[in-house]
């Protein structure tokens, strides 16, 4: 019997406690037991939710501290219970491999083995009722780090999962609907229960109130499982699989471990023996070595708490002495007075060391005058005007359209009823009671007296009367509607619905057989609305976000994006006879985007243009309010722009002329001079580097820098 684990290494030794960790599309939920004989005790319990396979790891870390914080002990041995959503084709994919490995290698997890969250509820199923279950499992997962949904069903009959479905869509009850009706097989009914389990809490409420009628021979029973129960199962999985039996449940979570008797291990439980899909297998040996500097660390603080898993803290930085300051170290000459103390200089010697002092002194300060950039900040008063504005990307701002497409199939149930059926055939005899003979066409139309009315299948010769004797012609006739209201009896009368029923009459001496009527199920106007509609929007959200990933430091409007249908596809047509309708689509979103920095350049020049002693710098337009357009012709698309803007109308300085003014001045005059000028408020000047040699304005124009503020 194969209990659905698979193994990660060899089978390991039972341990006193285990850890039972199982990963949904959204959650991670930890539980820590152990075995009290046959008995499984549940020892603690902990869950987080987790938005990314780079959060997982963190979350996954929480709740196995708070399972650990609850059972008050750590643990390592570990099996893994997944979700569907992280399996393909019946494998793990490698993405999950990986996750895996990460997870286990962090948080310094011994991981034994994995089993699918299915397989796992099985079990709980088969423990806890003491039966073989026969049931339909229904998953309902949030995926938020995606905006989707993970929606799994599985058939479990005969102590096994036999079949799997999954749907990565938007769920709705149409689609478990879908899903389950896949799971249904010919001459053989589907378990009237349904075991459902999951987040999608919005969707699990609704399930009471549908209606199964078509998939079940009667209404299913529903029970929902919750988060706690799903990680049990994983622990009735692993537990059944180190006694070689099936355990005996344990509800109670215990506040203190007991000491658990060693449970004995088997090998009938279809493990993979030896295959190593995390981590490379390592010798028994080197599993008992310790390194040397691990021998020689001082022992570590105690933690205030205790973890399931230790988590090491971050790398603590220690700063490192900070450099001397360079102004610190130009002025500090200290050691003059002790070098000239070493010898005993001449008055010529003294001359000269003063004059090569102040050459190093003079070439420092004009080196230091090259290197240094004076920034002079000027703060000005600033008018402030709004205008509207409106403006075409591509033709006065530079532009470029972007697409974004999506792909996919969806399918729906087909909802409309149509009636068909066979008509009813049989003889007539005609009466001729005029004394001509008569033709009578194919299908000309003979009527009982109770309505019902018929069509001759050919052209008919009928003989005139002899004396009182009406002349008489044998024909076939059909019913022109299909349904047994036309399969009457022998006897009834006819009369022509184009002739007097006094010259030409008709008569059937056997009954009339083969009408026929039933209902089917067809494609309804409705259901080709809705499935159009629901995929329609469903890759125009697609499309719009693959349109996203493409924009990069550009402006996108969403409400300024065209949506084209590529592709439109039903496999069956309107009133076809159908169970289920297939439409494959696929949908391209286009715009047109621009750079913002574009756009305020474009409007700072329109707003100097209006003001010839101000200027407007980008930096200083406010866009307030902006709306977009986009239109379409043959040849392209374009978009148009328009709102409200802000612009701060500040003086405008002749650079050259201000610097050759304050050039080589100190920065108090530089100051007086800048101040001097209209609409300035103040000025400020910094050096870079900030040297103590140079408290003047630079020579070198090229080395001045002003900053409007």
């Amino acid at each position: 019997m194969n209990l659905g684990i698979t193994k990660l290494f060899k089978k390991a030794q039972p341990q006193e406690n285990f850890l039972s960790l199982t990963i949904t599309p959204d959650k991670v939920l930890a539980t820590i037991w152990a075995f009290e004989g046959d008995n499984v005790k549940f020892l603690g319990f902990g869950q987080r939710p987790f938005q990314n396979a780079d959060n997982l790891i963190h979350q996954a870390a929480i709740a196995i501290d708070t399972a650990g914080q609850k059972a008050k002990l750590d643990v390592t041995k570990t099996v893994y219970g997944l979700s569907q959503y992280w399996f393909e084709d019946g494998k793990l994919t490698d993405k999950t491999l990986k996750s895996l490995k990460n997870l286990s290698d962090d948080l310094e997890l011994d991981p034994q083995a994995y089993i699918s969250l299915a397989a796992a509820i099985n079990h709980l199923l088969k423990i806890e009722e003491s039966i073989t279950p026969q049931a339909l499992l229904l998953g309902l997962f949030s995926q938020p780090h995606n905006d989707s949904m993970f929606c799994e069903v599985h058939l479990i009959e005969n102590n096994k999962v036999v079949a799997t479905e999954i749907s990565r869509l938007e769920s709705s009850i149409e689609r478990i609907r879908e899903l389950i009706a896949r799971l249904k097989q010919k001459d053989k009914d589907l378990p009237a229960r349904l075991i459902v389990y999951g987040s999608n809490e919005e969707l699990i409420q609704k399930l009471d109130k549908v209606d199964w009628q078509g998939l079940f021979v009667q209404e299913p029973k529903i029970d929902v499982l919750d988060n706690e129960e799903m990680s049990r199962s994983v622990a009735y999985a692993q537990a059944q699989d180190l006694l070689g039996r099936e355990p005996t449940q344990e509800s109670a979570i215990q506040e203190t471990p007991t000491a658990a008797k060693t449970p004995k291990i088997t090998s009938e439980f279809g493990f993979v023996k030896d295959e190593d899909i995390l981590l490379a297998k390592k010798s028994e040996e080197s599993d008992h070595k310790i390194s040397t500097s691990e021998k020689l660390k001082p022992p570590e603080e105690p933690e205030e708490k205790n973890y399931a898993v230790d988590i090491s803290d971050q790398n603590v930085i220690t700063p490192e002495p900070s450099a001397p300051d360079l102004k610190e170290e130009i002025v500090n000459i200290g050691w003059l007075p002790r070098l000239l103390g070493v010898f005993k200089p001449s008055p010529k010697l003294i001359i000269a060391f003063i004059i090569f002092l102040f050459l190093v002194i003079a070439g420092a300060y004009f080196a230091a005058q090259a290197q240094t950039t004076a920034e002079v900040l000027i703060k000005v008063n600033a008018e402030s005007v709004e205008k509207d504005f409106k403006v075409n990307i591509n033709t006065e701002i530079i532009g470029q359209e972007i697409k974004g497409q999506s792909v996919s199939s969806q399918r729906a149930v087909a909802t409309g009823t149509k009636k068909i059926g066979e008509y009813a055939k049989g003889d007539i005899t005609i009466l001729n009671w005029t004394k001509d003979p008569k033709t009578f066409s194919s299908g000309v139309v003979v009527i009982t007296k109770s309505g019902v009315k018929f069509s001759l299948d050919s052209d008919v010769e009928v003989a005139s009367r002899s004396a009182s004797t009406p002349g008489q012609a044998k024909a076939s006739v059909h019913a022109l509607q299909f349904g047994t209201s036309s399969n009457i009896t022998a006897g009834n009368d006819f009369t022509f619905q184009q002739f007097d029923e006094l010259l030409y009459s008709a008569q059937n001496d056997a009954n009339f057989t083969g009408g026929d009527e039933r209902q089917i199920t067809v494609v309804s106007e409705e259901d080709i609305a809705n499935l159009e509609k629901s995929l329609t929007d469903l890759l125009i959200g697609k499309a719009k976000n693959n349109l996203k990933e493409k924009v990069q430091g550009f402006k996108l409007h969403d409400h300024a994006q065209l949506v084209k249908i590529i592709k439109k596809e039903f496999d069956k047509k309107l009133a076809e006879e159908a169970s289920l309708i297939n439409l494959n689509m696929e949908v391209e979103v286009s715009a047109i985007v621009y750079s913002q920095d574009d756009l305020k350049k474009y409007l700072a020049a329109l707003a100097s243009k209006e003001a010839p002693t101000k200027v407007v710098r980008p930096e200083d337009i406010e866009i307030i309010d902006e709306n977009a357009q986009i239109t379409s012709s043959r040849s392209q698309n374009s978009l148009t722009l328009s709102g409200k803007f802000r612009a701060r109308l500040v003086p405008k300085f002749e650079d050259a002329q201000l610097k050759d003014k304050i050039a080589g001045k100190s920065v108090k005059d530089a100051r007086s001079i800048i101040r001097s000028l209209p609409d300035v408020a103040d000025v400020q000047v910094k050096f870079f580097p900030n040297l103590p040699l140079v408290d003047s304005i630079p020579q070198n124009k090229s080395n001045i820098k002003f900053k409007i503020e």
